[in-house]
């Protein structure tokens, strides 16, 4: 899925202290639909890479949601970002930037 699921260290923008028309824009820009089905359907692994910054601002590329286990492979710098992971063993997962 190419946005992370609503209000999760994946998805988090930087968009502090930004306002359109005085409204404060929500710094997690991920989806609610995607939450949703992440929380009812609990699929095993989930992939996403819209937010390239949240890894820099949170620290976290993954995260766990019940049984399932989601990777932010986007990365807003030169290199190119991996998520290697075994399929049995997601949880030991690594990012690697080359």
């Amino acid at each position: 899925m190419h946005s992370p699921p609503y209000q999760c260290n994946l998805g988090r923008a930087a968009l502090d202290g930004k306002v359109v028309d005085h409204i404060p824009l929500d710094v997690h820009v991920g989806s609610i639909t995607i939450q949703r089905f992440i929380e009812s359907k609990q699929p095993y692994i989930t992939l996403h890479v819209h937010v390239h910054e949240s890894m820099r601002l949170t620290g976290e590329w993954k995260q766990r949601f019940g049984n399932t286990w989601s990777f932010n492979a986007a990365h807003d710098g030169s290199e190119l970002s991996l998520i290697v992971f075994e399929l049995h063993n997601p949880q030991w997962a690594e990012r690697i930037l080359i």
